[in-house]
């Protein structure tokens, strides 16, 4: 049987050709992409899910292809997601704190993303001055409409589904800064830090703010020593995913210090490619593997030139890298080895 035909005896090959002929010059590897999504809208016409279902398909399609050309043009600039209640009255000391935070951080040349609505997110997007801040907006029949700091042409993107616009808010980001929130807040928190704990996602700096003494996150964060770590229902280490701070600076601080001389990693197979802004010394390198033996499932950690696999991205080959056989766990460690890393560059 032809490879263009497959195991209900269609025959793919004019699907094949409209894409090559639409997407003209793309390499094979991005053409086979490219049919594999065209397939699979094909055969949603096969299987005749219903209508809802066509709906929901057509919608996160739409909403994806327009939220990555909207992320584009700014592939290479950090972004700082931000996320915290819709409810917080511009007049308080927890919004000037907000505000205050995305000010900064555009200074520091971060970009900022919120959900695009009132209260913290509103804070956000004024701080940041419009055309430095993402709204990435929810439709809801409440509380959401976007606010009036984000540039509506540039800056604004709108989603029907939470979880395509959750799937930007983190997948954009190069840290995360959570200020006081409500359910959704605390849905967004324990997504990303589980994300980062299964290694889902790649490590990124979680930080949690609030005005000193206004007992929110430090009450999390004694809920999660007590209730989560000490009965281990999480490794102990996995609260160094964190940090809980009270002033934009020192956040801001922590996220920048992160990035020091990391840049990136990904798995191949079962190693970790951290890569890095400059190679570390052979005596880092030694004391490195003495301190993290444990991490690695082979002890030892190699200072390599790009992988094979990494091909596909030539952007990053110019990079330094510290590869090690990883078992995807202990990423509590794991950001505890990034920290020694850029402490010691």
């Amino acid at each position: 049987m032809s490879n263009t035909i497959d195991k209900k005896g269609t025959d793919w090959s004019e699907v094949e050709r409209l894409v090559a002929s639409v997407a003209k010059d793309q390499k094979p590897a991005k053409l086979k992409l490219l049919n594999e999504i065209l397939k699979a809208a094909l055969k949603l016409a096969r299987d005749n899910p219903g209508t809802l279902n066509l709906k929901i398909s057509a919608s996160v399609l739409k909403e994806l292809r327009f939220s990555f050309k909207m992320f584009a043009p700014h592939r290479n600039n950090p972004k700082i997601t931000m996320f915290g209640s819709a409810r917080v009255p511009a007049d308080t000391p927890l919004y000037k704190l907000a505000k205050d935070f995305a000010a900064e951080a555009v200074k520091r040349d971060f970009m900022v993303i919120t959900g695009g609505g009132p209260g913290i997110m509103a804070a956000g997007n004024e701080g940041a001055a419009g055309d430095k801040g993402f709204g990435l907006n929810i439709r809801l029949p409440f509380e959401q409409d976007p606010n009036p700091f984000i540039d509506s042409a540039q800056r604004l993107i709108h989603y029907k589904y939470f979880f395509t616009r959750k799937l930007f808010l983190v997948k954009e980001a190069a840290a995360f800064a959570f200020f006081p929130g409500g359910f959704g807040t605390f849905d967004e928190a324990f997504e990303v830090l589980t994300l980062i704990q299964t290694g889902k996602t790649t490590l990124i700096p979680v930080a949690l703010v609030e005005p000193k003494g206004f007992g929110f996150w430090e009450g999390f964060n004694e809920f999660v020593d007590k209730c989560l770590a000490k009965k281990k229902f999480i490794n102990a280490t996995d609260v160094n995913l964190y940090k809980v701070f009270h002033s934009p600076k020192l956040a801001l601080d922590h996220i920048q210090r992160f990035y020091k001389n990391y840049h990136s990693m990904r798995f191949v197979r079962d190693q970790a490619v951290i890569r890095l802004k400059n190679e570390l010394s052979p005596k880092t390198l030694e004391k490195l593997g003495k301190k993290f033996a444990n991490l690695s499932m082979d002890r030892q950690f190699l200072s390599t030139r790009p992988l094979v696999e990494e091909e596909n991205e030539p952007e990053l080959s110019h990079l330094p890298r510290l590869v090690f056989k990883f078992d995807r766990q202990s990423f509590g460690n794991l950001r505890g080895l990034i920290d020694f890393i850029n402490d010691n560059s």
